[in-house]
């Protein structure tokens, strides 16, 4: 165990080795222009052909693999992910030719040639990949990805609910799926997708705004609260959550607290025109007539064709002539 620790080590040093020769006076590794490769056959290509035929296993995982082939495939994985994909897809093909078997192999070189924009070499991969594994949950949600660029968002959809099948915390599918939900006005779909999201990772602070959002057009007012509070401990600097915070403190009444968040909000956001709508809503309300006209103007000075704060800072001015 010590061992093999200490060979990753090193190929680690070495990836980096390589990005120190690289730089200077050295010869860099040529980018790839990303003259993007894709055949009209595969821009096309059904869900049902991307599937695999058989749900056996017959590919190798990491575990299951030489050393010398791990190292190898550890290298190019990791020159990858430091943007080096020429260098990623030499070692990946190099420890494909030391073990045509092995899943993750096929499957980080087929984001290696996404990222070049050889997208039919890229789903080849892919493919592969899901003939080795038929349950490798992160092959499906590269796929959909490549749906939603080839603007196939039902396709998409379904590779990604494949990918939340065998993997039903898959954090960026169920993201997405969550995203794409909540776009089309489905709420409780939305809210589905993002609790399970929450039940790996409860600190994303998108989520969490996009959960408060949902519940608030469910009329679920402590929930939307319960989820913008938890997103301003995460991330008090976030004008966006203030702004949302404010929104449920004001629909349940709690004036002085939306008061305190729209504030912070045009402190952060300074030409958030809403937070200062809604600030001069709550004035009026409170028959603070000189502040409320203060925030409409404010407003105005955003966007001085707002024809809602233009009419409610006549209203405002003309019960301050009235005193």
């Amino acid at each position: 165990m010590k061992n093999r620790k200490t060979r990753l080590f090193v190929c680690l040093l070495l990836v980096i080795a390589v990005m120190g020769l690289q730089t200077g006076c050295q010869k860099k590794e040529r980018k790839s222009k990303k003259s993007v490769k894709l055949s009209e056959s595969v821009r096309t290509i059904p869900v049902s052909e991307l599937l695999p035929k058989s749900k056996n296993v017959t590919g190798k995982f990491k575990n299951g693999v030489s050393e010398k082939v791990l190292d190898e495939y550890m290298y190019g994985t990791l020159a990858g992910q430091y943007g080096k994909i020429d260098t990623a897809e030499k070692h990946l093909l190099k420890t494909i030719k030391m073990e045509p078997l092995f899943v993750d192999a096929h499957h980080n070189l087929g984001l290696a040639y996404y990222k070049k924009g050889r997208i039919d070499e890229a789903v080849r991969c892919w493919r592969r990949a899901l003939e080795l594994a038929p349950s490798y949950a992160e092959t499906y949600y590269n796929l959909a990805i490549f749906m939603l660029d080839m603007n196939r968002e039902t396709d998409a959809v379904e590779l990604f609910n494949i990918c939340t099948k065998y993997e039903p915390f898959h954090l960026k599918a169920r993201y997405a799926l969550g995203a794409m939900a909540q776009k089309k006005g489905q709420n409780k779909e939305a809210i589905r997708h993002f609790r399970a999201y929450q039940s790996k990772d409860k600190g994303d602070v998108r989520v969490l705004i996009a959960l408060g959002e949902l519940y608030l057009l469910e009329g679920q007012l402590d929930a939307s609260l319960k989820e913008f509070e938890a997103a301003a401990r995460i991330d008090d600097k976030n004008g966006k959550v203030h702004y949302q915070l404010g929104v449920a403190y004001h629909r349940r009444g709690l004036l002085d607290h939306a008061i305190l968040n729209y504030k912070r909000t045009t402190e952060l956001m300074p030409n958030h025109v809403d937070a200062f709508i809604n600030l001069g809503d709550i004035y009026v309300a409170r028959n603070e007539f000189a502040s409320a006209l203060a925030s409409y103007n404010a407003a105005l000075s955003i966007d001085p064709t707002n024809t809602y704060a233009a009419r409610k800072a006549k209203q405002a001015e003309a019960k301050l002539l009235e005193k």
